[in-house]
């Protein structure tokens, strides 16, 4: 079978930005929107070493690598990083023991670099953050560490592109920093875009997981923080974990693959919180909102510039703030009047097209076992008996059959002609 190549072929620096350029072998050109991973870091990157900024861009095309048996070539990587690809793909192949991960890894220059303080400062620690409930629990966890808030969006097709929830990321983070006094750092990049819809198709099916789910997010969001942590000289990089304990289900974030990440001779990744579920980490905001006495601003809504409270995400989190016993206003949620009220009219509108069918038997009942453990110290009861009674899945026949009496024509159009 003829060998299939991914070769970085140039490191290119301006300032901010970092373009990598690379080519492929023809077979593999179908997969691919474009030549070149872009990264826009918010600092000028000039003092890294080829060798380390190199990783964002292996981190962003291993696992394509490994599904698709290629070869990845760089000019120059980082020695103990290089160590540790073995390891992390190690660590996925117990994940995937069903699917082949092959393909190598081939640099023509081993450096060795170390990390060193740069100034003073507080800071011991880059924590990935997004502003949601799991990273939300991983910052308050390790508060000690001061830890810089590097927040990383990949879906951008060009720097020209605009995204207002990104924009709004940024905003929010930024105000939540400096009530914390810690730092921040911001990246844009396209690594999420880099791929086209082929793979996923070609993929999906065999590997069990989209790329993205299934590797890209964990090992790219990763990658793209270590010349940050290398330049700031910081050791620790934490990432929050996205399942707990027990729950068996594909995902590229997982303990046994983020924590095998290692740079510069001392630097290492902490996969935080894995032994709680999110029920327990909505736990660990609400006491420490009501220990500070101060509102602690979340925003779950990915796709949204502030929380929308009518999708699932926010449900979900409303939900584990009230089995905590906290209020809602406090954590960035405006809801005017009941909330048993509210969420009747958000199901009756939208119950047909909301599933909640991996949050019933992932988040509920952790969610359902602490409401009726906090039952006393719950002021809002009548939520509560409406949820621990409310028939949900009545509720989404219901909606389906009046979403298709209401929408009958439209449906029938688009299967007519799509």
């Amino acid at each position: 079978m003829k060998n299939l190549d991914i070769i970085l072929t140039q490191i290119e620096r301006n300032g901010h930005l970092v373009n990598y350029h690379f080519t492929v072998s023809r077979e593999l050109e179908k997969y691919f929107t474009s030549h070149t991973l872009f990264l826009e870091y918010d600092r000028d990157v000039a003092s890294v070493p080829d060798s380390i900024l190199a990783i964002p861009f292996v981190s962003s095309l291993l696992a394509f690598s490994w599904v698709l048996d290629c070869n990845l070539w760089v000019r120059e990587i980082d020695k103990t990083f290089y160590d540790s690809v073995s390891r992390i793909r190690e660590a996925y192949r117990e994940i995937y023991d069903h699917f082949p991960l092959k393909g190598r890894f081939v640099p023509a220059i081993l450096t060795r670099n170390e990390l060193v303080m740069r100034g003073k400062t507080d800071t011991s620690a880059v924590l990935l953050f997004s502003g949601g409930a799991d990273c939300q629990a991983t910052f308050i966890r390790n508060l000690a560490k001061s830890p810089m808030l590097c927040n990383i969006q990949g879906w951008y097709k060009s720097l020209e592109d605009k995204d207002f929830a990104a924009d709004a990321d940024k905003r929010d983070i930024s105000k939540f920093a400096e009530e914390y006094h810690v730092p921040t750092c911001f990246v844009r990049s396209n690594f999420a875009v880099l791929l086209t819809k082929e793979f996923d198709k070609v993929f999906a099916k065999k590997l069990g997981d989209t790329m993205w789910h299934g590797f890209l997010h964990s090992m790219a969001f990763i990658g793209i923080s270590i010349p940050i942590a290398y330049q700031v000289g910081i050791n620790e990089i934490l990432i929050a974990s996205s399942l707990t304990i027990g729950l068996n289900f594909l995902c590229a974030s997982n303990l046994t693959t983020d924590s095998e990440f290692r740079y510069a001779e001392s630097g290492f990744t902490t996969h935080d919180g894995f032994e709680l579920n999110r029920q327990g980490k909505m736990g660990v905001i609400v006491k420490h909102q009501k220990s500070t006495g101060k509102p602690y601003f979340m925003r779950v809504c990915s796709f949204n510039d502030h929380n929308c409270c009518e999708c699932e995400k926010c449900f979900r989190t409303i939900l584990g703030i009230v089995a905590e016993g906290g209020d809602i206003k406090d954590f960035g949620f405006n809801i005017e009047g009941s909330l048993k009220e509210h969420w009747e009219d958000v199901l009756y509108r939208r119950g047909g097209l909301m599933s909640f069918k991996s949050e019933k038997f992932i988040h509920w009942p952790h969610i359902k076992k602490r409401m009726l453990e906090n039952y006393d110290i719950i002021k809002d009861k009548e939520f509560v008996d409406w949820f621990l009674h409310f028939d949900f899945d009545k509720a989404k026949r219901e909606g389906l059959r009046r979403y298709y009496r209401q929408n009958f024509f439209s449906i029938l159009r688009r299967k007519l002609f799509q």
